[in-house]
């Protein structure tokens, strides 16, 4: 993984829905059809990834602490092993930073919606060949490919 001067780029064939506010999420990779569900954190940082701020693993890892009130190493460690993740499976990649990152202000308040803080986790799915959406809809991933 790197790290220093180096932003996250999130894959922009990644489609992200939130399910529950704050709760959970899910990442469909339009490329491979395979979806991916966030829990709270990792839908927490994955909202902070596409937020169109030039995001590092220091900044990613300062906005986890702040958010959820957890000691910096903590997150820090956390951040960077959802990270590696992300990039295993090619969701993100690393860009030169041209510009300092936005400086986060210690001591923010903790967003008062999120739930108890729990180490980011993103659960792989294999493949999207048929998934039952909520109620008794479902779709295929020809259904899928074609509104593409």
């Amino acid at each position: 993984m790197k790290t220093g001067s180096n932003q996250v780029v999130t894959k922009e064939q990644a489609s992200f829905t939130e399910l529950l506010d704050h709760q959970e999420a899910i990442i469909l990779d339009l490329e491979t059809l395979h979806y991916y569900s966030l829990n709270a954190t990792a839908c927490f940082l994955w909202k902070q990834m596409r937020s169109g701020r030039r995001e590092t693993v220091e900044t990613l890892s300062a906005r986890l602490a702040s958010a959820f009130q957890i000691q910096a190493e903590q997150a820090e460690l956390d951040t960077r092993t959802f990270l590696a993740e992300l990039e295993q499976y090619e969701l993100i990649s690393w860009a030169p930073l041209e510009e300092p990152p936005e400086i986060i202000a210690a001591g923010e308040p903790p967003c008062e919606s999120l739930p108890a803080y729990q180490p980011p986790q993103l659960k792989l799915s294999s493949s999207l060949l048929h998934v039952t959406l909520s109620g008794s809809s479902t779709i295929s991933a020809g259904a899928i490919t074609a509104m593409g």
